[in-house]
């Protein structure tokens, strides 16, 4: 069985206790229980817009650093566009358009996080080459 550690705050310690003593269940099929709840009220508009926020968000941060890559930045700005495609025709009502965009947003979303840690793994490796 896969093993997953979960940190508690020690304030927190006397809930989780609690919670155990009550539901008579271990804290992690209690978690799991109320992580499957959580993410099925998540519609899909949200989780669209989640994914368009996030990939906004990694395409700022990765224009702020240097030495890297142009092409980088037109597969974010790609992915970007695809979760825009998706949260817009989703609206629509156009749900396999919506679905089929999300997916590419998603699949260029994944290459572009790849080729970021590529390159930084790359410019690590010559920047060690150089002080040698």
């Amino acid at each position: 069985m896969p093993n997953k550690t979960i940190y508690v705050k020690d304030a927190d310690m006397p809930l989780f206790e609690q919670a155990q003593e009550l539901l008579g269940e271990s804290v992690s099929a209690v978690f799991a229980e109320f992580l499957k709840e959580r993410v099925g009220r998540i519609s899909p508009e949200e989780r669209m817009s989640e994914l368009a926020s996030q990939i906004a968000k990694k395409r700022k941060a990765m224009k702020k650093e240097t030495g890297l890559p142009k092409f980088i930045d037109a597969i974010y700005a790609e992915a970007e566009g695809y979760a825009d495609k998706a949260v817009k025709s989703l609206l629509a009502g156009e749900v396999s358009k919506a679905k089929a965009m999300y997916y590419a947003a998603n699949i260029c979303h994944e290459r572009a996080e790849r080729d970021l840690r590529e390159s930084k793994d790359l410019n690590e490796k010559i920047a060690g080459l150089l002080q040698e």
